[in-house]
């Protein structure tokens, strides 16, 4: 069964009034101790400018979206129009999370066990299982667990 395209809905804003209730945006700038009183028509110039910002970030983020083939807007959208377009640069000491994480490398083993080794070499819990499991095979017979360095329980999938 194909799908419809769906035409979006668009919020028609009558004249004069704005999308964003004025109880809410009224409710915001009551928050500012510094401001006493807010005059109607300046509540809802700032209901407008809100909603041009909204609109305009939203765009911006949407085309990034586009750009790399998806539908859906994510924050990482959003991170990136904020951290590249000029007009939104204030924003960025609001994104605790405006450095997209990059993927985390693995050093090589070798590296890993130079470090290990220059720490002190004390082998890990890991470590000891993989030793004793080598010794366990080599010697052909069971150790009590009594006698290991470490206490574990091993279950029936291989798990610790």
């Amino acid at each position: 069964k194909a799908r419809r395209a769906k035409a979006p809905d668009a919020l028609a804003r009558e004249p004069g009034k704005s999308v964003l209730p004025y109880s809410r945006v009224q409710k915001i700038l009551k928050a500012d101790k510094d401001l006493v009183m807010v005059q109607r028509e300046a509540t809802f110039l700032i209901s407008r400018a809100t909603e041009e910002f909204i609109g305009r970030l939203a765009e911006a983020a949407q085309r990034l979206a586009e750009r790399e083939r998806r539908t859906t807007v994510q924050a990482k959208d959003i991170v990136a129009t904020v951290r590249r377009a000029e007009e939104f640069a204030f924003l960025e000491e609001l994104f605790p999370w405006s450095e997209l994480e990059q993927p985390v490398k693995r050093k090589p083993k070798a590296v890993r066990e130079k470090e290990q080794a220059e720490r002190g070499g004390a082998p890990t819990m890991l470590d000891q299982f993989v030793a004793k499991n080598s010794r366990d095979d080599t010697q052909g017979t069971e150790e009590d667990e009594s006698q290991a360095d470490v206490n574990f329980v091993m279950n029936e999938d291989g798990t610790m």
